[in-house]
Parts: C-alpha cells; structure tokens; sequence
C-alpha cells in the first residue's frame, strides 16, 4: 500500500508541474500579445491624414442619388489613459463636391490581438476591422477586413505632443452646391447625369460607406 502512494503521489506531482508549465507559456504569451497591443496603441494614439476611402450617397428632393468619395481624411485617436489600447476618436472626410464640404464622426478604438477595431457611435454601418496594418512615427497603413481595400495615412502629431480637437458630431453644409453639380464634377459610382440635369441642396444623405476601389497611397 505504501509503494502504491508514493507512486500515485509521483504522478500528481507530475501532472501538477506540467499544468504549470502549460499556464505559465499560456500566460506569457498573452502578456507578449497585450505588451505589442500596448506598443501599436501608443504610437496609433495621435492624428493623421490620408485617403481612408470614404464616400456618402446623397438623394436629392427630385429622387436622384449621387455618390460623392471623400478626398481626405484626419482621424484622431485618443487614449482612455496612458499607455491604454482603447480609447474614444473623431474622423473627419472632407469633400470637393456635393453638398456637405465636410463631414465629422465620433468613434470608439481599440487594439486587441493583432487587430484595430473602429466602432462609431451613429453610424455602426461604418464600423470596421484593420488587419495586415504597419506603423511607424511617420506612416500607418493597413486593410479594411470586410473589403480587403489598402489605405496609408500620415501622422500629423503624436498624442503625447498634441491638443485635442474639439467638434460637435455633424455635417457642414455647402452653400448653393446643386447650382454648380454635375458642370464641374467628376462621374460617380451613381448613374451620370445630363449635363442639362441639376441637383437641389433640399435632400438627404441615404447612404455611408467605405470604397473598394484603390485608395490614393
């Protein structure tokens, strides 16, 4: 009986120290996983500028749909604390046509396991996931998921060195814009219209979104 326990006692002191062994690779990998999260949000955390590959459809009162791609974009990232890998941002997609010259978003961010997740307060159509992406002080490039499209963007200031900016969530409007639309816009993912149709400043943006074409690097 006693070399019984001794060989039982062996064999959980053996299964013990290998649950050790197991939780302990299990903890340092994760802690690897949140250490490089920590790093990618620090240097994500600040302002940049590029072509995120924007666009709204716009329905005017006489039923027409036009689709207007957004030229530029800033995007802020704005940590909950220091060194956090979330955190609340703005987005804001400036636009040569149409009738809105702007349009302004807020969005919650996070970095967890290797992706970045923009979820937006208003608009969850816009809510997307960043994989494949690089960061430097300098550059941010990465893939939309759902449409694989590429984008760059240019850091403008880094959080540690910069004052948020502050804006209310909406739109600004351009003034007399269907006075002037098509004669000098380019064609649209919408049907083209006759140079001899106009557009009028009284409707409603029907749709947002993210392009799948090729983004300007």
């Amino acid at each position: 009986m006693k070399r019984f326990m001794i060989h039982y006692d062996s064999k959980a002191r053996a299964f013990g120290f290998a649950s050790f062994i197991f939780m302990m690779a299990v903890l340092s990998f994760s802690s690897c996983i949140d250490m490089e999260d920590t790093n990618k949000s620090m240097v994500l955390s600040g302002e940049w500028r590029g072509d995120f590959g924007m666009f709204y459809d716009y329905r005017d009162n006489n039923g027409r749909v036009y689709t207007f791609d957004s030229y530029d974009t800033y995007l802020t990232f704005i940590p909950a604390y220091s060194y956090a890998n979330y955190g609340r941002g703005t987005q804001v997609d400036y636009y040569d046509y149409g009738p809105y010259e702007y349009q302004y978003y807020k969005f919650r961010w996070s970095v967890e396991n290797g992706y970045i997740y923009l979820t937006y307060d208003y608009d969850p159509q816009l809510n997307t996931r960043i994989s494949n992406y690089r960061m430097t002080n300098d550059y941010f490039s990465g893939t939309f998921s759902e449409s694989g499209t590429l984008f760059r963007m240019r850091k403008l200031v880094d959080y540690y060195n910069w004052t948020p900016y502050v804006n209310s969530y909406g739109y600004w409007d351009r003034n007399n814009w269907g006075y002037y639309y098509p004669y000098f816009a380019p064609a649209t993912r919408s049907e083209v219209e006759q140079p001899e149709d106009s557009t009028s400043n009284v409707g409603e943006v029907v749709g947002r979104g993210r392009r799948s074409t090729s983004l300007k690097q």
